[in-house]
Order: C-alpha cells, then sequence, then structure tokens
C-alpha cells in the first residue's frame, strides 16, 4: 500500500503538534508499505530532524531578511502546485491531508483519510472564534474523508456530536512519546510550569490568579512559563497579583524543556479544551506531578496519573496546586502513576493502527 501525504501543515509550521504528529508516523511506517509527501521546500524542524527517513531539504537560513516574508508565501503556492501535480497523478492508494483545504476535492480520484486533531473552532465559535474563517473548509474535509482519525476518544465524541459523523467511520488512535534526554538547568529553583500558548482557551489568566495566593505565601516559588514573552494584559495581571517578580517567560529546546519538567514542583495545565495533550506525556516522562483540568481529553490520558481541577473555578486549580506543593507522598504517588501511564503510548503503535485504518477504505 503507497499513502500519500500533503504540503499544508510543513508549509504552515516551523514547530508545531501535527507536523511532529505527522512525522512520527511516517518515520514509524512499516516497513512492507510506502509513503511519500507532495512538497518542496519547507522551514519545518521535525522534517529536518527526521530528514534521513523524509528525505525533504529545507532552503531557507533560519534568521530573517528583507523579502522572506514574500519569498514564503511564493514557495507555499510552489507547494501547493507541486502537491496538486502529485494528486492528480493518482498512483497512489490514500491520500492523507496534513490540514483541511479543500484544494484537492476536484482532483483526487481515490479515497482519503484525515486526521481531526480538536474541534476548538466549533466548541469555541460563539466565544474565542467567532469569525473564524476556516470552518468551512475543516467541516467539508473532515464529512467527505473515507475515513477519519481521532486522537482521542473525547474528540471522536465531539465529531459524532457537533459535526454528526457516523461513529463507525471514525478510529480513535493515540499519539506516541519519544523519549528525549533532559538538559538540567538548575536556573530556576523552586517553581510552577506552565507549558505553551497562552491566549484564549488556554485559561492562563485564571491560572496565574489562582497561584498567586501561593507565590505571595510562598515567595521562593516562581512561575516558569515556555512560550511567548508576556503580553500586555498577563504583566498587568502578574502586577496586580503581586508575582510579577516571580515570573519568567522562557523559549526553550525540547531538551532543556525536558529538564524543566524534572525539575519543577509541578506542571500545571488549565486548559479549557484540548484534543489530545502531550505536554501530559511529556511531563509524565519527566516524573513531573501533574496537575490538569477535569474537562475534555485529560481524564481520558492521565488516567489517575495526576491531580484534577475545575479550570473555571480558581479555588480549585490552587487547591490542586498547593497538595502536590505541600504533600510529597501525594505527589510521589501520582509522579509514579503518569510513569505507569506512559507506558500505553506508542508512535510505533499509532502508525500501525494508523495502517490498519487506510486498510478500512478499501
Amino acid at each position: 500500500m503507497k499513502i500519500l501525504y500533503d504540503y499544508q501543515m510543513f508549509s504552515l509550521q516551523k514547530f508545531g503538534g501535527v507536523t511532529r504528529y505527522f512525522c512520527e508516523i511516517m518515520k514509524n511506517f512499516p516497513p512492507e508499505h510506502q509513503f511519500s509527501l507532495s512538497l518542496l521546500f519547507s522551514e519545518n524542524h521535525h522534517l529536518k530532524e527526521n530528514r534521513d527517513v523524509i528525505k525533504k531539504m529545507n532552503i531557507l537560513p533560519g534568521k530573517n531578511f528583507k523579502g522572506k516574508y514574500y519569498i514564503q508565501k511564493s514557495l507555499v503556492a510552489v507547494n501547493r502546485y507541486y502537491s496538486k501535480r502529485a494528486i492528480a497523478k493518482n498512483d497512489f492508494d490514500i491520500f492523507h491531508p496534513t490540514y483541511y483545504d479543500n484544494y484537492f476535492f476536484d482532483i483526487l480520484k481515490k479515497p482519503y483519510v484525515i486526521t481531526a486533531h480538536d474541534l476548538i473552532l466549533f466548541k469555541f465559535a460563539d466565544t474565542f472564534y467567532k469569525s473564524h474563517t476556516g470552518r468551512p473548509k475543516m467541516e467539508n474535509a473532515i464529512k467527505k474523508a473515507n475515513r477519519v482519525i481521532a486522537i482521542s476518544e473525547n474528540t471522536r465524541k465531539d465529531l459524532v456530536e457537533i459535526l454528526g459523523i457516523h461513529p463507525e467511520k471514525i478510529d480513535v488512535i493515540y499519539h506516541g512519546y519519544n523519549t528525549i534526554p533532559a538538559k538540567k538547568t538548575g536556573v530556576y529553583g523552586k517553581y510552577i510550569l506552565f507549558v505553551g500558548r497562552r491566549n484564549l482557551y488556554k485559561n492562563f489568566i485564571p491560572f496565574a490568579k489562582a497561584v498567586s495566593k501561593l507565590l505571595n505565601r510562598e515567595k521562593d516559588i516562581k512561575l516558569v512559563c515556555v512560550g511567548a514573552p508576556f503580553d500586555k494584559e498577563e504583566m498587568e495581571v502578574l502586577v496586580r497579583s503581586g508575582i510579577l517578580d516571580q515570573s519568567v517567560a522562557v523559549n526553550v529546546d525540547d531538551s532543556f524543556l525536558n529538564g524543566l519538567y524534572a525539575e519543577a514542583l509541578a506542571f500545571v495545565f488549565p486548559s479549557l479544551y484540548e484534543g489530545f495533550g502531550m505536554p501530559i506525556l511529556e511531563a509524565f516522562a519527566n516524573d513531573c506531578p501533574v496537575c490538569l483540568s477535569n474537562t475534555s481529553c485529560f481524564p481520558e490520558i492521565a488516567g489517575n496519573g495526576g491531580v484534577y481541577f475545575d479550570p473555571y473555578d480558581q479555588e480549585s486549580i490552587s487547591k490542586a496546586v498547593e497538595k502536590v506543593v505541600y504533600d510529597s507522598a501525594f505527589a510521589k504517588e501520582i509522579k509514579l502513576a503518569g510513569r505507569q501511564r506512559l507506558a500505553g503510548f506508542s508512535w510505533k503503535k499509532a502508525a500501525m493502527e494508523t495502517v490498519s485504518s487506510y486498510i478500512k477504505t478499501n
């Protein structure tokens, strides 16, 4: 069987969960099957890491320069043209687009499988994403697919309830996890860890307010946020909460990130919704106690490997974090449970199950 993946997300993302996912599936693809990627140009970091398996080159330097934006736009158009030509040949068995653009509808003659990572655009259509233009394309791409891969049972439920997808058309395939060596940091002392984007449904500001009580009481504990610098609104909240001097925003590589997990008092994941929640597995792999929301896919992925809170209730968040910080026996218990839970997630297993999903289209 031969599978064709397309250019879409590899033209959009330098880093990111979606392109990491597709690289891991390709990297662990069973040798009796073949895959190809209809892509000429990309700056994607995950492709670069796996260029021995996925032979694509990064032709633009990492640094910014005058005119780079326009060159990138031109290269996306070239990738799209190249991908359409590859699809039009129809010399493959299954097409697996990496995102939801409908550009292939008129030329594809073979079955296609699509991965639904989450339905955030639909879940928060009345709040965070009122006028998002991507919803119709996403809905069309999912509804017309021969099969749909959901990355959690919670996403499968959303597909059925929100888009009306028949349950038998959906395969739930969990992500895997690759162990990455942790680089010892020793920089921040005692700290609570937050990882990822902080806007919209990520619920950062209520979380910061919730932990401020602990940080005001324990002046030697910091809040370390891996991601972009604090914006104006976040800075104002940190100032009003009295914890600006104890708060740090930092961008780090994967090795340093794993070191931060390993040395944290707790990793807190207060998001209102996620499709899967890869940071949960990252924390588990580094024996970091996990405090997380009791919503969406979190209980399904973390099981008994974390302490749960209501993300809409700041007091609930505060109590969960303080339970881990002040009760070392409890923290040790959930660290062990997390490590045991991690054993159930494998990229090799995910790749095998993805091939099984492809086979069902025939």
